[in-house]
């Protein structure tokens, strides 16, 4: 999640072409090509396993695993294999709020501090205002911050806490910013007001009524079932398993595991206007509501770029984007975290969902076999996605590596810090996103931050590269501070700001 969950992403709309509707759903259909592609792409993105649910009506049509769990243990995927979900469980976020707007005990247009009384936001114009519709629409005003929560040891109140210090990069309501902490705010208020926690709310309002026996909201319960994926990683080159990201604290806006079985039951009750099996668990009032655009989004932002290609309008609702797509509408979430990818998609004009589970992270695939398969349900001419996304993982791969040759061509080498490395060791506070420790290790500087370990690597002066995250990237410049009497007093890491706690 962070970026790409971000760290790192639907809405019900009135279909172009209603009178397609009814006469698609009763159409059968031949997956064999479907078959065919995904074997064929999985070997050139080098994927270990993929799971694909496709719902028509309210019944599955197809429901399939392909490849392998763990590429250490063999084990096949099946349409009941766990994956993370990642940010496709905003949508269960906002669904969650619904069903408390119904009961009359939350509404859209709350502030927040009515749910959370403590909750607070460093621009006081935001924080006079700010509703549970600006949190779930990403429009506060404030940028990602997901280090905040991404590898901390922090609960989810104090997330909601540390909020009130991050400072805004945007005018209140004026744009969209991707955030992921207010949708931890959203499923803390969903716990306050439900007299429990998001967590169990989740679980018996959704999981139970949907029959979605497997799924959960921790990957500490998703390592506890016979069926599970290991999420997988490009390192160097090299195909590995990694560890799973615990991001409990973050739940509500993506610690969800389920499968395609699971989800194409979520994707029913989406599909049929909040009814499922014969009951309605949400007001189609509410439904329309989170699938009705709430906030544009620039087409030509980074979102966009690498999720929605050639969309000529995109917007969110409430936990779902809605993005135009050659001449039809589709509502969606991608969702993203160490190793995993998703995809939620509902076609609302021919009454169709899907969902994309992949447990390989770092890459477009999720994105290229996603309207692969929307191509072929809205039997559009075939578009090779696959080579576009290729293409399009080039270009940002090329960028990174410009911006690393960028920062070479202006480094001057032979500039040594102003300081002994002793003289940098210590321990660095922010208030929002805790606490840095520097020391000295085997002649250079080592970093600790939350669960992240790394070497500080001198670039020039006082500036030093750090890698926050494993990978092959160029990494982040650090830059340290002095105070007047030339102490070394703080650094500067991608804007944040920490002070050296004072012996």
């Amino acid at each position: 999640m962070i970026s790409k969950f971000a760290s790192s992403v639907s809405i019900s709309i009135l279909g172009l072409i209603v009178a397609a509707g009814p006469a698609c759903v009763a159409q059968q259909q031949d997956f064999s090509a479907l078959d065919e592609y995904i074997h064929t792409t999985m070997k050139e993105w080098r994927v270990p396993g993929v799971a694909v649910g496709i719902v028509q009506g309210s019944s599955p049509v197809y429901l399939k695993g392909f490849g392998v769990r763990n590429i250490q243990t063999r084990q096949p995927i099946t349409p009941d294999t766990l994956f993370d979900i990642g940010s496709c469980t905003k949508a269960f976020t906002s669904a969650s709020i619904a069903m408390l707007v119904d009961e009359d005990k939350m509404h859209w247009d709350d502030r927040v501090d009515k749910s959370i009384p403590f909750f607070h936001l460093y621009d006081p114009f935001a924080d006079e205002d700010v509703t549970l519709r600006d949190i779930l629409t990403h429009r506060t005003g404030l940028p990602g911050a997901d280090l905040i929560w991404y590898g901390a040891p922090v609960s989810r109140e104090q997330i909601v806490r540390d909020l009130a210090f991050i400072h805004p990069t945007a005018g209140f309501r004026t744009e969209f910013q991707y955030q992921n902490a207010m949708y931890v705010t959203a499923g803390y208020a969903v716990g306050l007001v439900s007299g429990g926690t998001w967590d169990e709310f989740v679980k018996q309002r959704i999981f139970q009524p949907l029959g979605m026996t497997d799924s959960d909201t921790s990957s500490i319960d998703a390592q506890k079932s016979p069926d599970y994926a290991s999420p997988h990683e490009l390192r160097n080159g090299k195909l590995e398993v990694i560890p799973w990201r615990n991001i409990d604290n973050a739940g509500p806006a993506g610690s969800i595991n389920s499968s395609v079985r699971d989800m194409s039951k979520w994707l029913a009750l989406q599909l049929n206007d909040g009814v499922f099996d014969g009951k309605r668990l949400i007001s189609s009032k509410n439904m329309q509501e989170m699938h009705r655009p709430q906030m544009i989004i620039s087409t030509s932002g980074e979102i966009a770029g690498e999720f929605f290609p050639d969309s000529m309008q995109l917007s969110y609702g409430l936990g779902w984007f809605i993005q135009d797509y050659r001449g039809h509408q589709l509502v969606l979430h991608p969702g993203d975290i160490d190793g995993f990818e998703a995809l939620t998609v509902l076609i609302p004009e021919i009454h169709t969902g899907y969902e994309v589970l992949v447990n390989m992270g770092g890459n477009s695939y999720r994105q290229a076999l996603g309207y692969h398969i929307a191509d072929m349900l809205l039997h559009l001419p075939a578009e090779d996605w696959s080579a576009r996304f290729k293409a399009n993982d080039a270009k940002y791969e090329a960028e990174e590596k410009s911006v690393a040759a960028a920062w070479e061509s202006k480094r001057n080498p032979d500039a040594p810090p102003s300081h002994g490395l002793s003289a940098y060791a210590g321990t660095y506070v922010n208030k929002a996103y805790g606490d840095v420790k520097v020391s000295t290790q085997n002649g250079q500087l080592a970093f600790l931050f939350h669960d992240t370990t790394s070497s500080l690597n001198h670039f020039q002066y006082d500036t030093f590269v750090v890698h926050l995250e494993l990978g092959e990237g160029p990494g982040i410049r650090l830059t340290f501070a002095q105070d007047a009497d030339g102490n070394i007093s703080g650094f500067n890491m991608a804007g944040i700001c920490f002070q050296r706690q004072k012996p």
